[in-house]
């Protein structure tokens, strides 16, 4: 049984720091993103782990307004704020999501680096927008899986917060922190 009596949530929080993402063949531009969803069961079957996606964010306007038009709502917040403290193996993570996004939160804690490969990984995004389904798959062909500690800040009145049912959340079952050369990203539109 997942969790075997411990605490459980559902929810999940990605984030990424590109020193340079491509949207469309277009210039690259260095970004990061923060994604806040709920984990759900793969409706096509595909994939390592499959979410919903409640929240994206982005420092890259070309990103954000591109994912906009095919209808994900993702919010451009130019002062993400992305910070890896390192200490050799080991690091502070502090990732912060200030206005103009909303919900405003902060995600930070401990993570370890791992110089060892997982192989692949294949992570699908779902979102619901103008009377459609989108599919955000990110494929990484090399992977290496640390570990972290982290926990998830915001404010108790706001919707994230009333989400988790409090001003912050810690990942009981999975915490990870992932490194990789390159990945590619392809959103698409589910037929209804």
């Amino acid at each position: 049984m997942v969790g075997d009596g411990s605490p459980v949530t559902p929810v999940v929080a990605r984030t990424a720091r590109c020193g340079s993402t491509s949207v469309d063949g277009r210039r690259p531009r260095p970004g990061a993103i923060v994604q806040i969803g709920a984990v759900i069961v793969p409706p096509d079957f595909t994939g390592d782990i499959n979410n919903f996606t409640l929240w994206y964010y982005t420092s890259n306007v070309e990103l954000a307004v591109h994912l906009s038009q095919m209808g994900v709502d993702a919010q451009i917040v130019p002062t993400l704020d992305y910070e890896l403290l390192s200490f050799g193996e080991d690091a502070l993570l502090h990732v912060k999501v200030p206005l103009p996004g909303r919900p405003t939160l902060m995600l930070e804690g401990a993570v370890t680096r791992s110089d060892v490969p997982a192989g692949s990984f294949e992570a699908n995004w779902w979102a619901k927008g103008k009377n459609r389904i989108l599919k955000m798959n990110t494929k990484v062909p090399a992977i290496s899986i640390g570990n972290a500690d982290l926990t998830l800040r915001t404010r108790s009145n706001n919707k994230l917060g009333n989400l988790i049912g409090g001003d912050n959340l810690t990942f009981p079952i999975l915490q990870q922190f992932n490194a990789f050369d390159v990945a590619s990203m392809r959103v698409s539109v589910l037929p209804q």
